[in-house]
């Protein structure tokens, strides 16, 4: 089978993976709906715009209460979640790039009232090049990261 008819295939497949999911869980689809909606215009502002201002673009104007114990953790934990499934998805914009994932989670983490900075940062690899990360943190530590970062951060937002 060619590569094209493999990609329609596979964007059927999705299709009818988001259709189930919406008819499932529809206030959880509408959030990966306007996750999407983020991820596509951080993925494309940072094309023609300095990330300070992107940054500033992705940070809410009103915010809820914030919410605190458990409460806090199980939405830190849906909203990384929901974020990570629709990044997953690997088409177009939607790739699993830690820069994308970290502007959509302080802005999404932030609606619920969740304070929240992106940092990003740069370390050398043993052969000497490279190699970067972005991602939240809160009081000081890193949030919904599987290992702690290990980079020297560069910007950082808000200071």
């Amino acid at each position: 089978m060619g590569s094209l008819a493999q990609e329609v295939l596979e964007g059927a497949r999705l299709a009818r993976r988001a259709a189930r999911f919406a008819a499932r869980e529809p206030s959880e689809a509408l959030l990966a709906l306007r996750m999407g909606a983020w991820v596509a215009a951080i993925s494309l502002s940072v094309k023609v715009m300095p990330l300070p201002r992107v940054m500033r673009l992705a940070t809410p104007l009103r915010r809820r209460r914030r919410p605190g114990g458990p409460e806090a953790e199980e939405v830190q934990a849906r909203t990384a979640r929901l974020l990570d499934a629709l990044l997953a998805a690997d088409v177009w914009c939607f790739t699993p790039t830690c820069w994308k994932r970290a502007p959509v989670l302080y802005r999404f983490l932030a609606l619920e009232g969740i304070e929240t900075r992106v940092l990003f940062g740069v370390r050398r690899t043993g052969e000497g090049a490279l190699d970067g990360h972005a991602w939240i943190e809160s009081g000081g530590e890193p949030l919904l990261e599987k290992t702690a970062p290990d980079f020297s951060v560069t910007f950082s937002y808000p200071a």
